[in-house]
């Protein structure tokens, strides 16, 4: 069973830690990328205007801290709870935006999104169930062999990059509005 909750621990840590490595990346790629989100944020309207930037630099700085935390063994757990708690905030921004029908852009990884939609809270929630199993499967020490840490790695890193994608995986199942005819 320790063995079991190692190998979860560690894919998980990737998982988790490759998807806030992604949004820092996609964020802090260029000078665009970084207004194109302060902008994003702003036009969100859950944080006062005059404090929109030093939000964006607080997520963007806690988003980095969570990828930190979980490369180092003993702050993983640190490291997942975070990421559960910036998680619950997007979240919470993500609903108050919904519930005003107002129509912004994701731009969790940076790059021009699909418009904020219930299926960013379905991400985002099972994201939080990941990483609330990370904090319950950190710690273990079972004392896996290498093959088993590289598997773990892949499968964690390949989910992560799932997560990262979400929104072009979603648009594949979705038709798209219908147009109205001529």
């Amino acid at each position: 069973p320790s063995a079991v909750l190692e190998h979860l621990d560690i894919s998980l840590r990737c998982l988790i830690g490759v998807v806030f490595l992604a949004a820092c990346i996609g964020k802090g790629r260029s000078r665009a990328s970084w207004r194109e989100f302060v902008a994003s944020l702003a036009a969100m309207r859950v944080v006062p205007a005059r404090l929109v930037p030093a939000a964006a630099y607080t997520v963007g700085l806690a988003e980095a801290a969570v990828v930190v935390l979980l490369l180092l063994p003993p702050t993983g757990r640190l490291g997942h709870l975070l990421a559960v708690l910036l998680l619950v905030a997007f979240s919470g921004g993500i609903a108050v935006t919904l519930r005003r029908r107002a129509r912004v852009a994701c731009r969790c990884f940076g790059a021009a999104g699909a418009p904020l939609g219930r299926r960013h809270l379905l991400r985002n929630g099972l994201l939080i169930t990941a990483a609330l199993v990370g904090v319950a499967a950190e710690g273990a020490s079972g004392g896996v062999a290498p093959a088993g840490v590289a598997v773990a790695g892949v499968a964690g890193v390949v989910l992560g990059l799932l997560f990262v994608s979400f929104d072009d995986i979603v648009e594949l199942f979705v038709a798209p509005p219908a147009r109205p005819g001529p």
